[in-house]
């Protein structure tokens, strides 16, 4: 268990500072597009957006009554016209502590899935515990980053960006997880 708990903690320092490297350097700067008319966007959807949320325009009614065929309605109606997704926040926050402690939280989680992953399934080969381990990060990318890309049209700049922090960032992470996350070799 040892090697479990040393290896989430030193992977997820690792991983944490790819991190932290990538969006405090600007590499990932431009995973949004700017609008000109910003400050002209802004009070209109302050007055017109009414708690914080992700917002689909068009969209149906969620109180309405026969919602589904009112959503049939409006795709059907609206192909090849300009639809929208806003993240809309009534207030922005600075980057504080607790943002930062959450991320990093959320990074152990993912390491200490991985660590007991590959402790106990006991492979022995180097490389098979590195494709174990880069495993975790083709699944999110299957199942997160490019099914929303694939379904809710994110856009390539958006997704760009996890998929690097995916693929080299949890990569680097996996050579450690690889390397120092085993069973020790029983002495017969």
């Amino acid at each position: 268990m040892k090697k479990v708990f040393i290896g989430t903690i030193v992977g997820s320092i690792i991983y944490f500072a790819y991190l932290s490297i990538m969006w405090t350097s600007g590499l990932h700067n431009n995973f949004t597009s700017y609008s000109g008319r910003q400050y002209q966007i802004m009070p209109f959807l302050s007055q017109n957006l009414s708690y914080d949320g992700l917002y689909m325009m068009p969209y149906p009614d969620p109180a309405a009554a026969d919602k589904r065929k009112e959503h049939e309605k409006i795709r059907n109606e609206n192909v090849d016209k300009p639809w929208a997704m806003v993240f809309y926040h009534s207030h922005m926050q600075s980057m504080e502590a607790g943002h930062i402690l959450m991320g990093l939280f959320y990074t152990l989680i993912a390491c200490l899935i991985a660590s007991f992953v590959l402790y106990y399934t006991g492979f022995k080969s180097y490389w098979i515990r590195f494709g174990i381990a880069m495993a975790f990060a083709l699944f999110t990318l299957s199942q997160g980053v490019l099914d929303n890309m694939t379904w809710w049209s994110f856009p390539w700049s958006f997704v760009k960006m996890k998929v690097l922090d995916l693929t080299l960032g949890w990569g680097i992470c996996s050579l450690w997880l690889a390397w120092y996350v085993k069973k020790p070799l029983a002495i017969i």
